[in-house]
């Protein structure tokens, strides 16, 4: 073997750069860890508010809208409505129940709507689902 090399074994060079590789592939998570600041997140929960003494708006599937138990034909009469309920009752919940397939750009003109009317509560009524249909 006095001869030159000709050939260099690399097998060992590839096993110690994979080595590395799945080493640093294990760490870099361990890195990105999010900065280490106090903070107070917000907690979420759900409350089923008390029917009677909430201000509801129906809107219905052919467009049809009441407010609690009086229908009217125009948003402006549901309006002018809702601003006088809001004036007896300023920090009351309004609640719009409309159907499912209602577009939402009537469900966004009804949330305008009562905002205008100085709502400061404005909730979105939905089907409560059990926990075992999720």
């Amino acid at each position: 073997m006095d001869g030159p090399i000709s050939k260099i074994d690399i097998t060992p060079l590839v096993g110690v750069a994979l080595i590395l590789v799945i080493v640093f592939m294990v760490t870099s998570p361990l890195m990105m860890t999010p900065v280490d600041m106090d903070i107070n997140l917000p907690k979420a929960k759900t409350v089923e508010a008390k029917s009677e003494s909430n201000i509801t708006i129906t809107y219905s599937l052919d467009g049809k809208v009441a407010l609690n138990e009086n229908e009217f034909t125009t948003l402006d009469e549901l309006e002018a409505g809702l601003k006088q309920k809001l004036e007896e009752h300023p920090d009351r919940l309004v609640v719009i129940r409309a159907d499912k397939n209602v577009t939402h750009k009537h469900i966004l003109d009804l949330l305008i709507l009562a905002k205008k009317a100085g709502a400061t509560h404005i909730a979105i009524a939905t089907m409560q689902r059990n926990r075992n249909q999720v």
